[in-house]
């Protein structure tokens, strides 16, 4: 923390510098009224191709959070499974329109670190506005997603005086949580944050079978695993300042600390009975803070637009974990212990420009630079029989990247048109015992957008963009990380770049307070990476990352809703895709090809006056998950239904009673299978999980429920 506050110090100082210098620059203006604290427009980061306040986004799909009960009483990764095109796995795997290599960002910036779970369940949904879902991101965005963008806008309202609410809520597995969400504002100022702590538990019953190789001796493992979480959030603390009613600068704080903890004991037994028992348990912590400084000035001309944008995070992990295995007869017991330590330093700067031109003419100019800075300790060391061999590992890995883009929209006829290119230069310098590198990188990344609309109700949308995703340091590191006493996973330091060329064609339509859209999706991959899993030679089934050939992901997902009667909405969504992809074969890499789909079906009831005391809300989920494949790898689907309730108490206080995995459905069944190793895993849910929730509003604003009621009741509701 004092590495990254000395350096947020002098950020915060040259920003203030270059701050004083525009507001000289700028021209006199009477000071704003209070509302002028109020939440920035949605408008200021995204390209529209529309007018200002037009919901219609060519390059996204918002997913608003207002009126959805779900949210007011669980957390973020439980929130991201009910987004359309978004699959969360149980094991926490996120994926959009069937793609990895999803980046996660809160407010427009990744989260930190890779304890990305943690992160989500450390915001209660209550607290988020609306998610924006980019599947096919233009040149203004950095090139490093290849697999799409996830962006959480969190909730910044300012009503004038002191307001805000708090949030607690507990379930039926031990699960809590306890926040508060203050906001001020007054003349030019306005303050806003969110804090709060949380936790749970859950158990997992786990059978393994193990044949090695495929088709030979079988090893079966049974046991249990006992998890444990908690942690504190401190989310958009945070100052703004606007000196006028065009300019505005704002100062926060993000940050936190995360912990997960793991007990696994599990018995391995064969035809000929018991062989041995293990024991292990995990502690992992995670701490970050960030420092991001905004500033905006606003032209005279409508969508006229500087902005700057600095941030500064540090991301530190601590991941401990200790093993013990006991032969059947008590005779040769083998015990060791493994940590990995890492430290993240990051900071990122950008600029842009949007100047509106004649004729429908829009100019977007922007640059950014990135740069970090990783060290990642890792040490296994034996505590008594024949243990693996004792070994230490560092690595030290520093990235730049520099990055110019640019974006033109015009219209030609009918068509609007939204073409793009982003220039990128990265240098990465890595080193360890076993890694040497010093690569530099400079690539185009093309986009184009195009609207037709056909009609007020009907809009076409075809684009077009490059991507990369580079592997990160720990991607790269060959240090084992042990997952259990028989398994482990590393990095390749081979492992090269993935690129993505991604085409969609969307069609919206519109009517009497109905949608409906289907989209087509066509993603081609080269150097894909996938899991590859082998056996070395102490024994450890130990997975890497790996460059697999090409692949391909043809697919549509399909979105319907609207009313059902005076009370009563419907959603209903799903998406379906044909991957092709090279699959590790007894003779190298052959064409696979394998069907995925997926689907959410919703229905919500609440009661037309949703002011009066009293008022409730209902809504019921089904969400249905098919089978997954990977390299060497298949998982099972899995069905799950949830319930929710929320009632207004009194005019501040609201209730929300919310079940979930109602059926107790959410078991997998997950196969892997080599040329020397087969590995069949059953993974039991924690079961059923009923939560309790209660938001209290204070303070001299106008009473609402915990999310603004400007949209219709139901579950998240996109904007097109």
């Amino acid at each position: 923390m004092k590495r990254l506050f000395q350096s947020g110090l002098a950020v915060v100082l040259a920003a203030g510098a270059s701050v004083a210098h525009a507001q000289q620059a700028a021209p006199a203006s009477p000071p704003p009224a209070p509302a002028a604290a109020n939440e920035e427009e949605e408008n200021d980061d995204i390209v529209v191709l529309a007018e200002p306040g037009d919901q219609i986004r060519i390059d996204r799909r918002t997913y608003t959070l207002r009126d959805d009960p779900v949210a007011q009483s669980t957390n973020m990764f439980d929130v991201l499974g009910r987004i359309p095109s978004v699959s969360v796995a149980p094991d926490g795997g996120i994926t959009l329109l069937g793609a990895d290599g999803v980046q996660i960002q809160i407010n427009g910036r990744p989260v930190p670190g890779d304890n990305l779970e943690q992160v989500l369940r450390g915001i209660p949904g209550g607290s988020v506005e609306r998610i924006e879902v980019i599947t096919n991101p233009s040149a203004q965005y950095a090139a490093d997603a290849s697999g799409g963008i996830i962006n959480i806008i969190t909730r910044r309202r300012f009503d004038a005086g002191f307001n805000g609410s708090i949030q607690a809520s507990a379930d039926s597995l031990g699960g809590y949580h306890f926040g508060v969400s203050p906001s001020y504002s007054s003349g030019q100022w306005a303050f806003s944050g969110q804090t709060g702590v949380y936790g749970g538990e859950g158990d997992n019953d786990l059978t393994r079978e193990r044949q090695t190789p495929p088709g030979g001796a079988a090893t079966n493992e049974n046991g249990l695993r006992h998890f444990e979480y908690n942690g504190f959030y401190l989310s958009q603390l945070q100052a703004a300042y606007s000196p006028t009613e065009r300019r505005r600068m704002s100062l926060s704080l993000d940050g936190g600390e995360h912990n997960f903890n793991l007990e696994q004991g599990s018995a391995l037994s064969n035809t000929s009975g018991p062989l041995s028992t293990t024991a292990s348990t995990s502690d992992n912590t995670f701490n970050s803070a960030q420092i991001t400084f905004d500033f905006q000035q606003r032209g005279e001309a409508p969508r006229e637009l500087i902005k700057f944008n600095s941030v500064l995070s540090q991301f530190t992990g601590d991941s401990r974990s200790q093993f013990a295995i006991t032969p059947a007869g008590g005779g040769g017991a083998v015990s060791y212990a493994t940590r990995s330590e890492q430290d993240t330093l990051s900071f990122a700067s950008d600029f842009d420009m949007e100047q509106p031109l004649p004729s429908e003419q829009f100019l977007t100019l922007g640059a950014a630079f990135d740069h970090l800075d990783q060290t990642i300790d890792s040490t296994l060391s034996p505590i008594s029989g024949a243990a693996p061999p004792a070994f230490t590992s560092r690595l030290e890995g520093t990235s730049q990247t520099l990055a110019a883009y640019s974006t033109y929209q015009f219209s030609t006829g009918d068509w609007k048109w939204l073409p793009g290119v982003r220039v990128e230069g990265y240098r990465r310098e890595v080193g360890s015992g076993a890694l040497e590198t010093d690569d530099t990188d400079v690539r185009a990344f093309p986009s184009l957008h195009i609207r037709n609309e056909l009609t007020p109700r009907i809009n076409i949308d075809l684009s077009y963009s490059s991507r990369i995703q580079r592997p990160g340091f720990e991607q790269l590191d060959p240090a084992l990380r042990f997952n259990d006493a028989n398994r482990a996973t590393s990095g390749n330091p081979n492992l090269e770049p993935m690129t993505t060329d991604a085409f969609e064609a969307n069609l919206v339509y519109q009517n009497a307070g109905a949608s409906f859209s289907v989209t087509f999706f066509d993603r081609i991959t080269q150097d894909n990476w996938s899991q590859f899993t082998d056996v070395n030679g102490g024994g450890v089934i130990v997975t890497m990352p790996v460059n697999a050939g090409e692949s391909e992901q043809r697919g549509l997902q399909a979105l319907l809703r609207g009313p059902l009667g005076e009370n009563w909405r419907y959603s209903i969504s799903g998406n379906v895709l044909n991957r092709e992809f090279d699959y590790l074969g007894n003779t190298g890499l052959v064409r696979r090809e394998a069907v995925e789909y997926d689907g959410i079906a919703q229905i919500d009831y609440r009661d037309a006056d949703q002011e009066a005391v009293g008022a409730d809300q209902y809504q019921f989920e089904v969400r249905f998950q098919g089978p997954r494949h990977g390299l060497q790898s298949e998982r099972s689907a899995f069905v799950t239904a949830n319930f929710t309730w929320r009632r207004r108490l009194t005019s501040r206080l609201f209730g929300v009673l919310n079940v979930q995995d109602i059926f107790d459905s959410a078991d997998q069944v997950s196969e892997i299978t080599t040329d020397d190793y087969y590995e069949r895993t059953e993974f039991d849910s924690p079961g059923t999980r009923l939560r309790l929730a209660l938001t209290y509003q204070f303070g001299s604003g106008p009473q609402r429920p915990p999310q603004d009621q400007q949209q219709p009741g139901g579950p998240p509701v996109p904007q097109f």
